[in-house]
Formats: C-alpha cells, sequence, structure tokens
C-alpha cells in the first residue's frame, strides 16, 4: 500500500506494518513533503513511544512553528507505548494543530484501539505489508521503475531467487546493478547476474537472525547452509559470540528502562539494526543469555582439548540458546 496522498497534508498520520524497508520509504516521503513547508532544523521533534510521554508529544504537537507553517513530530515504536499514553494521543487526534504533522510509526496496533480509530477519522492511516510471495517479481520491477530503469520480468524473478525476499537486501543490490549497467535503460537477467551471481542466499545473519528468534530448526537448517556454502565453524562461532555479547548489551539497557534511542547511542548501532536487536533480546532474559556466553565458553574448551566433535558439540548448545524454559 502506498502513502496517503499528501497534497493537503493531514495533521496525525498512523503508518504500521511489519516490513521496515517500507515504514521507513514512507516516513521519508512524509518528511520530504512537510520539508516543503517547514525548516525542519528548528520544527522536527522525534520521540521513542515505549519511553516518552504522551502530555510532552501533546504539548510538542501544539507548539507552535518556527518562521515556518509546519512542525513534524515523529513518534516511533507507537504500539510500545502503555494503553493510558495512546489514549492521550487519540484525544489529541481528535481535535489536533493545524500546524503540525504528527506521524505515528508502529510496527503493529489493534483496528479497535481508539488511537487507529482517531487517526483513522482523520485519513490518516496506512499500512504497509511485505508483498506476497508470488508479488516480489513486480516489485522488484516497481523498485527499478522508481530508479528510472527497465527491469525484464526474467531479471526481476532472478533477483529475487538469488538475494531472498528480504526487501532491503533486494534494493542494496538493485542499487548495485543500476550503478553496474551505467547509463543503460533497459535491464534484464544478465545484469542482475553480473552482479549478484554467486551470493549465497544465506548468510551468517540469516543465522544470527534465526538465534535471536530462538528458532532452533531454522537455526540448525541454516548452520547446515552456511557449512555447505564453506562457512568455517570457527568463524560461524566468533560472528554468533559477538552477536550474544551484542544482546546482553541490549538487554542491560532495556532492563534500564531505555528506549530505542538511547539503547542505538549506548551499543552504536545504526537505527534499524538497534530495532532488530532490541527485538530479539526481548525474547531472552539477562540470566539466559549469559548463562549462553557462559556455556560457549565451555563448548569453546571441548572443542580445543578434542572432546567431542566441534559440529556436534556447536550444535548441542545452539539447541540450548533456543530452548524456552
Amino acid at each position: 500500500m502506498t502513502v496517503p496522498k499528501v497534497e493537503s497534508l493531514k495533521p496525525v498520520y498512523l503508518i504500521f506494518g511489519d516490513e521496515e524497508l517500507l515504514l521507513d520509504r514512507a516516513l521519508r516521503r512524509l518528511k520530504d513533503r512537510v520539508a516543503e513547508e517547514a525548516d525542519l532544523a528548528f520544527n522536527h521533534e522525534a520521540f521513542d513511544g515505549e519511553t516518552a510521554d504522551a502530555n510532552a508529544i501533546v504539548a510538542a504537537a501544539n507548539t507552535l512553528p518556527f518562521a515556518s507553517d509546519r512542525r513534524l513530530v515523529v513518534v516511533r515504536s507507537i504500539d510500545r507505548m502503555a494503553a493510558a499514553g495512546q489514549a492521550v494521543l487519540a484525544e489529541y487526534a481528535k481535535n489536533p494543530s493545524p500546524t503540525s504533522c504528527v506521524v505515528l510509526v508502529a510496527r503493529k496496533i489493534r483496528r479497535d484501539s481508539k488511537l487507529y480509530r482517531a487517526v483513522d477519522a482523520l485519513g490518516g492511516v496506512a499500512e504497509y505489508k511485505a508483498p506476497r510471495k508470488s508479488e516480489y517479481a513486480g516489485w522488484v520491477e516497481a523498485l527499478f521503475s522508481g530508479k528510472g530503469r527497465r527491469m525484464s520480468a526474467d531479471g526481476a524473478v532472478t533477483l529475487v531467487r538469488l538475494v531472498g525476499r528480504d526487501l532491503r537486501r533486494i534494493e542494496t543490490e538493485a542499487d548495485k546493478i543500476v550503478a553496474y549497467a551505467g547509463e543503460r535503460f533497459d535491464l534484464d537477467r544478465a545484469d542482475v547476474e553480473g552482479v549478484v551471481v554467486g551470493m549465497a542466499p544465506v548468510t551468517v545473519f540469516d543465522f544470527l537472525n534465526a538465534i535471536g528468534a530462538r528458532e532452533c530448526g531454522s537455526a540448525l537448517k541454516l548452520l547446515d547452509d552456511l557449512s555447505a556454502n564453506g562457512e568455517e565453524l570457527m568463524g560461524i562461532h566468533a560472528m554468533t559470540m559477538r552477536h550474544l555479547r551484542n544482546l546482553i548489551s541490549v538487554r542491560a539497557h532495556l532492563d534500564r528502562g531505555e528506549g530505542v534511542g538511547a539503547i542505538m547511542r549506548g551499543v552504536g548501532m545504526a537505527d534499524w539494526q538497534a530495532r532488530i536487536a532490541v527485538e530479539q533480546a526481548r525474547r531472552f532474559t539477562a540470566q539466559e543469555l549469559a548463562g549462553s556466553l557462559r556455556d560457549a565458553a565451555e563448548m569453546e574448551a571441548r572443542m580445543k582439548s578434542g572432546q567431542g566433535e566441534p559440529q556436534v558439540l556447536f550444535e548441542v548448545w545452539l539447541a540450548s540458546v533456543c530452548h524456552r524454559s
């Protein structure tokens, strides 16, 4: 679904969905539209819905713009806000400031909630879903069209087959293909294979995300795929330890009541990386993560002393990490 038409900006938007890339694009389009009427250097405030005070958000929205016609107020993770705070914003949406554009961003939200209904009454709700499996090739063709190129249907299918259905990875590879093609307008399968061929459809990051999701079967399958693609076990082990330490750090920030913004700065991650790490860290307790790291040290000692087949030891440890007590 495309972002609502914003020839006349609405005072409140609620954009939500499970596809981070599409949400980021929608937010960027809205920012660009508001920037046509406002100097965002002086008229832009951002909040993390998980930790922000709803009354502070309303106060920001009711503040008059400085030397501009509009203010932009962005609230991410609105679905993490307590129901009482969402109710405050729902009341605001019933009588919003005409000089502010408030954009609420969520992964999911109940359609029968007060906030959803209040913003929907303004016509400002938009949901962003990942394409269905059968729609990916068409989505890729539209992606290249937006970049001023035409990709053949065969080329679009090939890109999805080689890269998988991760929209961020697809867009990254699309940018590489456009750069590779130079000034040519018509692109096809040969252009895709010239850039992407040889790229493993499974990466260690897919494996780490499966661990973060505590999906034991998927993690073991991906481990087998990585081994079949020539990845060394010790390299996978090292990346896994680094990932665990990151989750421990993120979990510590969460236990102190900090939001994504503070975590992003404290851990040194990009915004989208921090959000993924937060989502994964929430699935573990601090004790579980610390225990997994201790068990990993014992596993590594057994590997080095020859007390078992390294792959088997790693798989047994992996199953213990994913196990939900």
